[in-house]
């Protein structure tokens, strides 16, 4: 009989405390250096997402999922909705 392939959990396992960055995005956009050069402490920087949708999630380079935006006790977090499909 042929050995059973190891669960992914289990290869995964002995990297499970490495730390990763973990980023959720906006919105990208491009800006003039002119533009950038003018911000200051009160600037407001107009975004073309409408507020409540979701954000997505990199951990790295790499899109984890969705989230949205929640307060909790006074500080933000975010609420995972969605997780890509992660195939091997």
């Amino acid at each position: 009989m042929a050995p059973q392939p190891e669960s992914t959990p289990k290869k995964v396992d002995s990297f499970a405390d490495i730390p990763v960055t973990v980023e959720a995005r906006f919105e990208e956009r491009m800006m003039d250096l002119r533009d950038i050069l003018a911000i200051r402490p009160g600037t407001v920087l107009a975004l073309k997402r409408p507020a409540g949708e979701t954000l997505h999630v990199y951990v790295g380079n790499v899109c984890l999922g969705s989230a949205e935006v929640i307060v909790i006790e006074d500080q933000l977090a975010l609420r995972i909705t969605e997780l890509e499909r992660m195939d091997a």
